[in-house]
């Protein structure tokens, strides 16, 4: 990963509203900036629910226009990134202070390359007061940036969107803990709208994968290719990158069968853009899950047959192998 440009701003909580701190610069990079960075980058990948679209307000003041002019600066002067971000911070501060329903905290912009790939990153964080002991062996408070957890995040494919302006993937943001109000606040100041959602496709390919299983006659050949699509997709969001319907069926046809995509062509499922699915959705490939009241239940799809087995006939799930714990309890009964 190459920084080219990182700049930190803050959103202090004021009396009644929040008001902006700018940076008079960017940082300088550094390796400790750059595992900064990592940490963030690894907490917005893991984010299970994030919606996926395309730039949608192209006025002059937009974001996207902006971007656009930013861009097009030297990649050398510094200037031009803090003049963005300063500006964008502002339209932040304002937009969030109408919604009024979030707390301050620090802005973080990214411009950043991993591979032939250009990213934009726009992040709030916030600070957690924890303590520590010093050199003279003494209790003091500090403060210190809690890069696993943020309420707004957005990242730009800037060399998808460069590229190929009309297609809708290029930009993901996480859905803010605020309500629909908020949601829509922070759509308009990325100047963007939703195209899908990391829900929507992992439902689409969970429903896409069971179907094609359902053609093979084998219970454990079933099983082998839905941990297949499991291991690969988690593997791909681990990476932060998304994965097409080629690539999925590439590595299905490594290691066996190789007409997935032609199933799903025939089908209709929309499945031909590339996909982040979300993890949750994607366990149920892998695990049979189910409650009801006072009873929750929740195995790994390879025991059913050998470990577990249905008797669907008397509606009874035959247990073999019970865990040691669970049996200790009830032999305490």
């Amino acid at each position: 990963m190459t920084i080219k440009q990182i700049i930190i701003h803050k959103l202090e909580q004021g009396m009644e509203q929040l008001q902006p701190v700018p940076a008079s610069q960017s940082l300088t990079t550094s390796p400790t900036l750059e595992l900064v960075l990592d940490d963030v980058l690894q907490t917005y990948n893991k984010k299970p629910d994030k919606s996926y679209g395309q730039f949608s307000d192209l006025a002059d003041d937009s974001l996207p226009k902006r971007l656009e002019r930013y861009l097009q600066t030297d990649e050398e002067q510094a200037t031009g990134f803090t003049e963005f971000t300063t500006t964008t911070l502002t339209h932040l501060g304002q937009q969030l202070n109408e919604a009024g329903a979030i707390t301050g905290g620090y802005v973080m912009f990214a411009d950043y390359q991993q591979g032939l790939t250009r990213y934009l990153l726009l992040c709030l964080l916030s600070s957690q007061n924890s303590i520590t002991i010093t050199d003279e062996l003494t209790i003091a408070d500090i403060s210190y940036l809690d890069t696993a957890r943020m309420s707004l995040a957005c990242r730009i494919n800037v060399t998808d969107w460069q590229k190929k302006p009309q297609a809708g993937r290029y930009l993901s943001f996480l859905k803010p803990k605020g309500g629909k109000r908020l949601n829509t606040v922070f759509q308009e100041v990325i100047g963007c709208c939703a195209t899908s959602s990391s829900k929507e496709e992992a439902d689409t390919l969970v429903k896409a994968v069971e179907a094609y299983c359902q053609e093979e006659p084998s219970e454990q050949n079933r099983t082998t290719v839905k941990r297949q699509v499991y291991d690969y997709c988690q593997s791909r969001l681990d990476e932060g990158e998304s994965l097409s319907l080629q690539e999925l069926t590439g590595h299905l046809s490594e290691a066996g069968p190789d007409d997935f995509a032609r199933f799903v062509n025939t089908q209709d499922y929309d499945m031909d853009v590339p996909m982040s699915p979300q993890r949750r959705v994607l366990t149920q490939l892998v695990r049979y899950t189910g409650k009801s009241k006072g009873l929750s239940l929740s195995f790994d799809a390879e025991l059913l047959g050998s470990q577990v087995r249905y008797d669907e006939a008397n509606d009874q799930l035959i247990i073999t192998g019970v865990p040691e714990k669970l049996k200790q309890q009830l032999k305490q009964i």
